[in-house]
């Protein structure tokens, strides 16, 4: 987390969506470590993003911190492309170890692409495969290569602005609206 900090700011006035964030844990200490105007949680499955259970995580964190939430929030169980969102309402994007997962291609990107404003940017951090295919431990789904990833970006008219490896197969991705 501490790379993350470190590389990839955010401004306390940005709305920020996290998809496929699970619990949202992550999201939660990032916050309270620094702050945005709005975090929007993305998650099909509600048995894991439900209103109860981030209000466990931000209260852990708070405790633990001795910060105080200062962010509004919203939750959506929901896939991307059917969020109530409008146009350009977005800074910045965060996929964690989710990218893999997606299966909507052709409706995900070009969803990205109308809810981020003209600056936007998207931030994923992701297992890669490197000399040959390989395949997540936990849900058994293929891994991107770097080149099928930023092809993929570039279809909306993304760019790779920073690359920062965080161990021997994951990376940090940020990418500009071009």
């Amino acid at each position: 987390m501490k790379q993350l900090l470190e590389h990839f700011a955010w401004n306390p006035t940005d709305r920020l969506l996290s998809l496929g964030c699970g619990s949202a844990w992550w999201e939660a200490n990032l916050i309270l470590h620094q702050t945005c105007q709005e975090i929007i949680l993305v998650d099909t499955n509600a048995e894991v993003l439900n209103p109860e259970h981030f209000k466990e995580n931000i209260d852990y964190f708070e405790k633990k911190l001795e910060k105080k939430w200062e962010c509004t929030y919203q939750i959506f169980n929901q896939s991307l492309e059917q969020l109530p969102l409008d146009k350009h309402h977005i800074d910045g994007v965060w996929v964690f170890n989710a990218w893999h997962e997606l299966d909507t291609w052709d409706t995900i990107l070009p969803a990205l692409k109308n809810i981020l404003k003209p600056e936007g940017w998207i931030l994923i951090e992701e297992e890669l495969s490197l000399q040959e295919r390989r395949f997540h431990e936990g849900c058994g789904k293929k891994l991107l290569y770097l080149d099928e990833l930023n092809e993929q970006m570039k279809s909306i008219s993304f760019r790779l602005n920073q690359q920062i490896w965080k161990d021997q197969q994951s990376c940090y991705l940020k990418y500009q609206k071009a």
